[in-house]
C-alpha cells in the first residue's frame, strides 16, 4: 500500500498539467477565431454600407419621386416667391447635370410678364400667379400639389400691369396680391379670401408708370409697408401701410433712370429695412438703406452691365451677407454684387447670359446649400442655369429649352417633393412652363 502511494504521486500531475495547456490552447484558438470573425464581419457591413449609400445617392439624383428637403425665397425682377434650402451634396455628377422634366405647358393672356409663386388657397401647396400686360389680367393657377395646376379665375387689372407680388397686408393670415400697373400709374391690390379668390381691387395711386413693388414693414410698427419703382418719372414710392391693408400718402425718392425693378433685405444687419431698385437706363443698381421710421439715406449707386432689368438677393458666398444680383438686357450679362456687411458693395463680377435676360431668380436647385441663379432669354427660347461653386462663383450655364421670348423666371417647390422647380413665361407663345426638378 505504502509502495502505490509514491506512484499515484508521481504519475497524476502529468496528465492534470497536459489537460490544462490543451484547454488553454483551446480557448486563445477559441478567442482569436473570435476576433478574426469579427474583424471580417465589421469590414463586410461597412463594404455593403458603403455600396448601399451609393445606391440611394443614384436614386435620389434620377428618380422624381424620392424626397429631399429644400424650400424657397427670392425676390426677383418679374417673378416673386418664398425661399430655398436643401442639403445633400454638390459632388454628384448626375445632379450637376440638373435632370428636370420635359416642361408642362399652360396658357396665359396675353402678354404674360411677371410671376409670383405663393400658397393663395392655404392648403400647403404653392400656387401660380401671372400678370398679362395686354389683356390686362391676372391668371390664377392653383396647384393640386403633384405639380400640375388648374387655372381657376382670371381677374383684370388697371391697364398695362407688369408686375404682380404676395404679401398679407391686412394681417388676416390669407394672402393677398400687388400689382403694378404702369399705365394707370397706381398700385391694384386684391385682398384674399384665402380660397384662391379674391375682392375688388383697390387701386393705390403712386408715381408715373410704376414697374415694380416689393412689401416689407419699412418702419418697424409690425406692419407691411409698400416701395414701387415708377418708370417713367425716376422715383420710388414708399407707402406706409396701416395694418389693415390701407396706407398712407406715398412719399418719394429719386432713382436712377427708368427704374424697373425692386427687392428688399437688410443689406448692413441693422435690424432696419433697406431695399434695392435696377436703374435701367443709368446702368447701375441702387441701394437705399433704411433709417427704421420710413426714411431712407440717399442712395448709393453700383454699376452694372448695361440696362439692367431683373435683380434678385440672396447670400452667394456663405458669409451671411446678403448679395445682389441682376439681368442685365442691353448687355446679355448677370452682374454679381458681393455684400460687405455694412451697406456696400463690392464691384460687379460679370458673367455671360442668353441673349436680352429680363428676370433673374435664385435658389438652391441641385441641393447642395448654395444659393444657384436662373435667368430667361428675352429673345430665345432657353433658360442659363448657373451652379454655385460653393464660393460665390459659378459654373458655366447650363441650358434648358422653353418656349420663345422669356419674359419671367421664377423659383419654388411646386410637387412637394422638397426639390426645387423652375417656372417660366413666354411672350410669344403665351404660356407658363414648369420644369420640375428630380435633383
Amino acid at each position: 500500500m505504502d509502495s502505490s502511494v509514491p506512484s499515484v504521486t508521481k504519475t497524476s500531475p502529468k496528465p492534470k498539467l497536459s489537460r490544462t495547456i490543451t484547454r488553454i490552447a483551446i480557448c486563445t484558438a477559441l478567442i482569436l477565431t473570435c476576433i478574426i470573425v469579427a474583424i471580417v464581419a465589421y469590414f463586410l457591413i461597412t463594404r455593403q454600407n458603403n455600396s448601399s449609400s451609393d445606391g440611394v445617392t443614384t436614386n435620389i439624383s434620377t428618380s422624381t419621386t424620392t424626397s429631399q428637403k429644400a424650400s424657397t425665397t427670392n425676390e426677383v425682377a418679374n417673378s416673386t416667391l418664398t425661399n430655398p434650402i436643401s442639403n445633400a451634396t454638390s459632388t454628384n455628377t448626375q445632379c450637376r447635370a440638373l435632370p428636370f422634366s420635359s416642361y408642362q405647358s399652360y396658357m396665359t393672356g396675353s402678354k404674360p410678364w411677371s410671376i409670383s409663386i405663393t400658397d393663395l388657397n392655404n392648403d400647403d401647396y404653392q400656387d401660380i400667379v401671372v400678370v398679362n400686360a395686354y389683356d390686362p389680367s391676372v391668371t390664377i393657377y392653383l396647384n393640386y400639389g403633384n405639380g400640375t395646376i388648374r387655372n381657376t379665375s382670371l381677374i383684370i387689372v388697371g391697364t398695362y400691369s407688369v408686375f404682380v407680388t404676395a404679401a398679407d397686408l391686412n394681417g388676416d393670415n390669407t394672402t393677398d396680391l400687388i400689382v403694378a400697373q404702369a399705365s394707370a400709374n397706381s398700385l391694384g391690390v386684391l385682398f384674399g379670401f384665402g380660397n384662391g379668390t379674391f375682392n375688388t381691387r383697390l387701386n393705390i395711386p403712386v408715381g408715373n408708370y410704376p414697374y415694380g413693388v416689393n412689401a416689407a414693414d419699412f418702419n418697424n410698427d409690425n406692419h407691411l409697408d409698400l416701395v414701387a419703382v415708377n418708370d417713367y418719372d425716376n422715383t420710388a414710392s414708399i407707402l406706409l401701410g396701416f395694418g389693415n391693408g390701407t396706407f398712407q400718402s406715398y412719399n418719394l425718392l429719386p432713382t436712377g433712370l427708368y427704374v424697373t425693378a425692386v427687392v428688399t433685405a437688410d443689406f448692413n444687419k441693422d435690424q432696419r429695412l433697406d431695399f434695392a431698385a435696377t436703374d435701367y437706363s443709368s446702368n447701375t443698381v441702387s441701394v437705399y438703406l433704411g433709417y427704421g421710421n420710413g426714411s431712407f439715406q440717399q442712395r448709393q449707386p453700383y454699376s452694372t452691365g448695361k440696362s439692367p432689368w431683373g435683380v434678385a438677393i440672396a447670400d452667394f458666398n456663405n458669409d451671411n451677407y446678403t448679395d445682389i444680383v441682376t439681368a442685365n438686357y442691353d448687355a446679355s450679362t448677370m452682374s454679381v454684387f458681393f455684400a460687405n456687411g455694412d451697406g456696400t458693395f463690392r464691384s460687379q463680377i460679370v458673367y455671360s447670359t442668353g441673349p436680352y435676360p429680363r428676370s433673374v431668380a435664385v435658389g438652391d436647385l441641385n441641393d447642395d446649400t448654395n444659393i444657384d441663379i436662373v435667368t430667361g432669354s428675352g429673345s430665345g427660347n432657353y433658360l442659363s442655369v448657373f451652379l454655385n461653386n460653393g464660393d460665390g462663383t459659378f459654373a458655366k450655364p447650363m441650358s434648358l429649352t422653353t418656349d420663345a421670348q422669356v419674359s419671367a423666371v421664377a423659383i419654388g417647390d411646386l410637387n412637394g417633393d422638397n426639390r426645387l422647380d423652375i417656372v417660366t413665361t413666354s411672350v410669344s407663345t403665351k404660356t407658363l412652363n414648369i420644369f420640375l426638378n428630380s435633383c
